[in-house]
């Protein structure tokens, strides 16, 4: 999408001219981790207009390390990056979407651009002064804000992909637990901080993006499995739990373990008699 065409998109969209607040829903889930996240859904309008903005953002530079959202990503090419790895160093961005500045912005996305263009294209995308974490156009431009940091952290001399906001460094030796001042400080000369409390090593049991890692090997997780197949059995038997959930949990066992996901079609099979299994 060319500067003009974005100029013609922005300059019809009349209802960016309303509080900001009357555009999105703003609501509180729980984080796995404790606590809560804050989610902005655009209204209908918004939202359709930040999906034709997204070819825009697209066009923008992203590296190899960027581990979600574009083309080819997901969470098991990104946990397949680190297998085979002895150590692994998992940190993450704090608060990464709100924390996306309109310096850094305009910095990244606005060369050539008119102030009233640059000014209307991030009211169009923004809210409470960041990015919106629900927004259809957040995690292309997130990914895109990084591309000089993902740069450097590159350049570590580890084995280094990022999904979203967490940051996964792998080595065959150990992690010089002084790495991650190093860290720090590439997100910080980007105006992003390091959360601490989400900074950890490990070399027995290791993790990536909720998948577990045995050698070259990837797994779902034993008490993963164990809660699936009772649920399996009670939505079999009892007509218990939600059909769509369970759908996706199945289909996410046969994505990362697709022989075991074969084998438990098969055990539960004289039980599915309404073939819910024949997408396994």
């Amino acid at each position: 999408m060319k500067i003009f065409g974005l100029k013609i998109l922005l300059n019809s969209a009349d209802f960016l001219k309303r509080d900001e607040k009357s555009l999105y829903r703003v609501y509180k889930v729980p984080k796995k981790s404790g606590g809560e996240r804050l989610l902005c859904e655009p209204c209908p309008e918004l939202k359709a207009l930040q999906r034709e903005l997204v070819p825009f953002f697209k066009q923008f530079r992203v590296t190899k390390y960027a581990a979600a959202y574009e083309k080819g990503c997901s969470v098991k090419n990104n946990a397949l990056s680190h297998a085979g790895a002895r150590h692994i160093l998992h940190t993450d961005v704090r608060d990464f979407f709100p924390s996306v500045s309109f310096g850094l912005f305009k910095k990244t996305f606005c060369k050539g651009m008119d102030e009233k263009t640059v000014d209307r294209l991030w009211r169009a995308v923004s809210f409470a002064r960041g990015l919106p974490i629900g927004a259809p156009t957040s995690p292309f431009i997130g990914n895109r804000v990084l591309y000089k940091a993902d740069k450097k952290l590159g350049k570590l001399k580890m084995r280094y992909t990022r999904y979203a906001d967490d940051l996964i460094f792998s080595a065959q030796k150990p992690i010089d637990a002084k790495v991650t001042g190093k860290i720090a400080k590439i997100l910080a000369a980007n105006g992003f901080s390091l959360n601490r409390k989400k900074t950890y090593f490990m070399a027995g049991r290791k993790q990536v993006t909720g998948i577990l890692l045995h050698g070259d090997e990837l797994s779902v997780g034993t008490p993963y499995k164990k809660r699936l197949k009772q649920e399996l059995y009670n939505f079999l038997t009892k007509r218990e739990g939600h059909p769509d959930i369970l759908r996706g949990k199945l289909a996410h066992l046969k994505y990362i373990e697709p022989e075991y996901a074969q084998n438990l079609k098969n055990k539960y099979r004289p039980l599915d008699k309404d073939g819910f299994l024949r997408f396994l």
